[in-house]
């Protein structure tokens, strides 16, 4: 894809119009996953967004990218020349690499308060979002083999980083190091962070260039939710003056504004398209099929949340109602249907 950067070995570069260096570092977060990390250079300033994943892939696809930024750039920065870290929101596949970093760096670590806990205690993370997740999947309908099954899909992950301090955190509308503007945008994730430098926007998970970020039911996690989701992707349209953006994963978006119109386009649409399924009773995993049909391993689990999420924002808002009250009443761990009112 070409826009107005340069790239070279994978690694692109693009210098704002206030002067800054802005490095894209490619990182293969899972087998399947494939992200960027970026560093910022300016003044005295190197400041790492985001970590990769931590995997030992990620982990060496971040040092050669460091390695290109010597060879290719004449930017000789490393881990230990960082001079902070941001983290954008609490996915494991943008700070699971912390763990490793921490060991080369002293560089302060930054994150959103609402994701702070994910650093700081990741363990009492995983284990209790698991209880609002087993939850969610017995009112979504499945059974409790299929329940167990994905509850170890993802408590797999408890092994894959390890608790570690912040040491600041990135605050709505606080000016950074005096170059970077802090946009909150929760529903992807609670602590979900845009960061605007000059004209560019980093839109971590937030705004992609091709697909629509996931989403997961608030009732399992606060300030995520679709409700949320749409109500940021209407703050980040009215920010003004943004030229050009670039993800966590996939192209740089050289149409901020068109993409969010469309993303938002996609939602109602998929709104629609649940409000048409429940024309007859339906519990949120006979929903989650006809959206996506068959899906395996952790797909399965994500297609369920994001039926959910939709879900939770139609019956929240009046447009659907819960039909089998009675059997509730009598069975309160009975699969909950829906039907469009």
């Amino acid at each position: 894809m070409k826009g107005p950067w340069e790239e070279r070995d994978g690694v692109l570069r693009y210098r704002t119009r206030g002067g800054v260096d802005l490095y894209r570092l490619p990182v293969r977060l899972f087998p399947e996953l494939d992200g960027y990390v970026y560093l910022i250079v300016a003044d005295s300033h190197r400041i790492l967004v985001d970590a990769g994943s931590g995997l030992p892939e990620s982990l060496a696809d971040l040092r050669q990218g460091f390695e290109t930024l010597r060879s290719r750039y004449g930017c000789p920065v490393g881990p230990a020349d960082l001079t902070a870290i941001l983290i954008t929101h609490g996915h494991i596949d943008h700070f699971g690499g912390l763990s490793a970093l921490r060991a080369e760096t002293a560089a302060p670590v930054f994150i959103h308060e609402l994701d702070r806990r994910v650093l700081t205690n990741y363990p009492e993370r995983l284990i209790t979002v698991a209880r609002e997740i087993r939850a969610f999947l017995a009112q979504a309908g499945l059974s409790l083999e299929r329940q167990s099954a994905l509850l170890s899909l993802y408590l797999s992950m408890k092994s894959m980083f390890s608790s570690t301090s912040v040491e600041g955190l990135l605050a709505e509308g606080e000016s950074l190091f005096g170059i970077l503007q802090v946009i909150h945008t929760p529903g992807h994730c609670p602590g979900q962070v845009c960061l605007r430098l000059d004209e560019v926007l980093l839109t971590s998970d937030h705004v992609l260039a091709h697909t629509t970020p996931h989403q997961a039911p608030e009732r399992i996690t606060r300030y995520t939710g679709l409700g949320h989701y749409l109500e940021s992707l209407r703050r980040t349209a009215a920010l003004p003056g943004i030229a050009l953006a670039f993800g966590g994963h996939e192209d740089p978006i050289l149409d901020l504004y068109g993409r969010v119109a469309a993303i938002e386009a996609f939602h109602r649409q998929r709104l629609e398209r649940v409000l048409e399924i429940c024309r007859e009773p339906r519990t949120i995993a006979e929903i989650s099929r006809a959206l996506f049909g068959r899906q395996y391993g952790y797909g399965v689990l994500l297609a369920l949340l994001e039926a959910g999420a939709h879900v939770e924002y139609l019956y929240d808002r009046g447009y659907l109602q819960v039909v089998n009250l009675d059997q509730l009443e009598q069975e309160p761990e009975a699969p909950i249907r829906y039907r469009r009112l």
